[in-house]
């Protein structure tokens, strides 16, 4: 008796001392990860943001680019991460729900990690060069199929959700296009610009700019919606075909957070992205969307997403490359 009222007491002045640590949250500054290089769509929102929560945490959130293994390198170290609120991640929900058909990471990124707030939607399209490309969509399809074998399309390799509705677009009209896999969205917009490409499809954010300079054309929107930068221009569905991108950006954290911790970094991104700076650079780059979401309904869309591609990647019959 003795032993369990040791115990009791014990856990009573444990407690207390619990929930303080988890009320005075954040002690000290938090990191982001972010799994791809500085500059890019991802890094330029995770700055935003940590310029935005900063001011409601009173701690600075430190960006950390740990690039590698298309985004799976970071969220792997998230993942290992203590699960305290002091390291979160944001990321294209792309590493989490297509990157395992192609690559050699884990599969079960979404069960080992927790799923916090929607910070924008990861728009992608099929664009060309101003000055010498097709025209529209229905012109590029009609090239094709006049010359087999001759257009070629870059893309941000297979594990991408462009580079899956490319495919699936080019299946659905048996067209013969080589496709060209690059190392990420400035190499397509490069090879573009080069003409060493016909088209390439890539996340918005890395071809807006040249849309708005004249010096590309974009054929088709890969959303359910037309992009700003472009808003004549036509998506896949009402095009005809039945695919449309639907990859988000998010913020999340290892699996396991307090659920005052959890709430409170929920509230504060969810209100940092209302602000008007964050709103600014999301429509400058493509990325911005009025509808937020976060816990479970988060949760949900990402794991029907998940499933939808892993049905679509079947039906495509798309092979892993050098996974």
């Amino acid at each position: 008796m003795n032993v369990i009222r040791a115990l009791v007491i014990a856990a009573a002045l444990v407690a207390p001392a619990f929930a303080q640590a988890q009320s005075d949250y954040p002690k000290h500054p938090i990191r982001i990860l972010v799994g791809f290089p500085a500059g890019g769509s991802t890094d330029v929102l995770a700055r935003v943001l940590a310029q935005e929560a900063r001011k409601a945490l009173g701690q600075d959130l430190i960006v950390i680019n740990k690039g590698g293994a298309a985004g799976a390198l970071a969220i792997n170290e998230l993942i290992a991460s203590p699960p305290d609120g002091y390291t979160i991640a944001i990321t294209p929900s792309s590493v989490l729900t297509i990157a395992h058909h192609f690559q050699n990471v884990r599969p079960d990124m979404l069960e080992k990690t927790d799923a916090l707030v929607m910070a924008a939607r990861q728009r992608t399209g099929l664009m060309t060069r101003a000055d010498g490309g097709p025209k529209d969509f229905r012109d590029f399809v009609a090239q094709a199929k006049a010359n087999p074998g001759k257009l070629s399309v870059g893309i941000i390799g297979p594990g991408t959700m462009g580079g899956i509705l490319t495919r699936a677009v080019l299946d659905y009209e048996k067209l013969d296009v080589n496709l060209v896999p690059l190392n990420g969205d400035a190499p397509v917009a490069n090879d573009v610009l080069g003409g060493h490409v016909t088209a390439g499809n890539g996340s918005a954010a890395s071809f807006a700019e040249h849309i708005r300079a004249g010096t590309m054309r974009l054929l088709a929107s890969g959303e359910a919606d037309r992009l700003d930068v472009a808003p004549d221009v036509p998506t896949f569905i009402e095009l005809g075909y039945p695919y449309k991108g639907n990859a988000i950006q998010y913020i999340l954290a290892p699996k396991g957070l307090p659920p005052e911790v959890r709430q409170k970094l929920i509230s504060t991104l969810f209100d940092a992205m209302k602000t008007p700076m964050f709103i600014e650079t999301a429509k400058k780059n493509e990325l911005y969307d009025p509808k937020v979401i976060s816990g479970e309904e988060l949760d949900a869309y990402l794991l029907k997403d998940r499933a939808e591609i892993a049905a679509l990647i079947q039906k495509l019959g798309i092979k892993s490359e050098g996974k």
